[in-house]
């Protein structure tokens, strides 16, 4: 098998079939499969997805599970992963699709090419379902190659658009954790660069009530977890680098967070973005930790304009 497209579910009854269709029709030339995985949904997703592959020429390519009890998306996203055959991983969500119809294409053919790379990505197309915000693009690393010590920059991808040779996944990846896809990509770095397809291969459908834009404080600091396992597979990694990453997006992106929790992640953050980018350089140290002193007053003016403090 060439590739396994790990599609995960839950209540996507509305996208499901747009979600399914886009892979089913992509213009590949290889063989795949489509790995779904429903999390014991409450709506009729299950129907939709029977129904499409009852009804489509390529349904059997279609392995379809249902998790009773549910377990949760990373769990859930890796379960996706220990089902697949192919020799490459594509990962999309059930309300996610594919816009590029040779997407798989572009991707299989550029890692069969470049053996030394682990993973590929490209740009996605954010789209707000329910709000009046504009659609956009999202990444802000279009062409590039990117390395280890990329990794931890923000904007790198949206997880609709990534593919990666199976062989990089390992039986401890943690689940007590919020963000599969940063550790994804960081795993990804252990072994291989990774490169961002200057197409927009994907769709990302952002909600107002999603997880991403409501996840509290507590929550977040689970990702810390991923930092050991990094550290484990990745001895090139910098263990201030990966710090400074999620205190960074403790301090940015949770959304329910006090001011005491914010100065201890805006600390966090500080003391190891100086670490990671120390320099005996006096201007260059004096540089680094004014930048530094810069994005944390940012963030909170931020937090204070959105009353996100709690």
């Amino acid at each position: 098998m060439d590739v396994s497209i790990c599609i995960t579910t839950y209540n996507h009854e509305k996208y499901i079939s747009e979600c399914l269709l886009s892979v089913l029709n992509q213009d590949f030339s290889g063989n795949f499969e489509i790995i779904v995985c429903n999390d014991n949904s409450s709506d009729a997703t299950e129907k939709v997805i029977m129904d499409l592959k009852e009804a489509h020429p390529k349904g059997y390519s279609i392995r379809y599970y249902n998790n009773i009890p549910n377990l949760g998306y990373v769990k859930n996203t890796l379960h996706s992963f220990d089902l697949a055959e192919g020799k490459y991983i594509a990962v999309l969500d059930g309300d996610d699709y594919f816009i590029d119809p040779k997407k798989l294409q572009k991707q299989f053919d550029f890692l069969e090419q470049n053996s030394n790379f682990s993973a590929v990505g490209g740009d996605s197309l954010v789209i707000y379902e329910d709000t009046d915000q504009p659609d956009h693009l999202f990444s802000q690393h279009i062409n590039r190659e990117l390395s280890h010590e990329n990794l931890t920059d923000i904007k790198i991808m949206q997880t609709s658009t990534l593919f990666f040779r199976k062989d990089i996944l390992k039986p401890d990846f943690p689940t007590d954790i919020l963000s599969a896809d940063r550790c994804l990509y960081l795993l990804a770095g252990c072994y291989g660069k990774v490169k961002i397809l200057p197409e927009t291969l994907s769709s990302y459908r952002q909600f107002a009530a999603s997880l991403s834009k409501n996840v509290t404080y507590e929550t977040m600091k689970k990702d810390f977890a991923i930092i050991p396992f990094i550290l484990k597979y990745g001895k090139n990694y910098s263990p201030a680098s990966l710090k400074k990453y999620f205190y960074y997006t403790l301090m940015t992106y949770s959304k329910s967070i006090t001011k005491k929790q914010f100065k201890r992640a805006s600390r966090g953050y500080l003391i190891n973005n100086t670490l990671s980018k120390f320099s005996f350089n006096p201007l260059k140290l004096y540089l680094v930790i004014k930048w530094g002193v810069h994005t944390v007053k940012q963030k909170y003016n931020l937090k204070e304009q959105n009353n996100s403090f709690v």
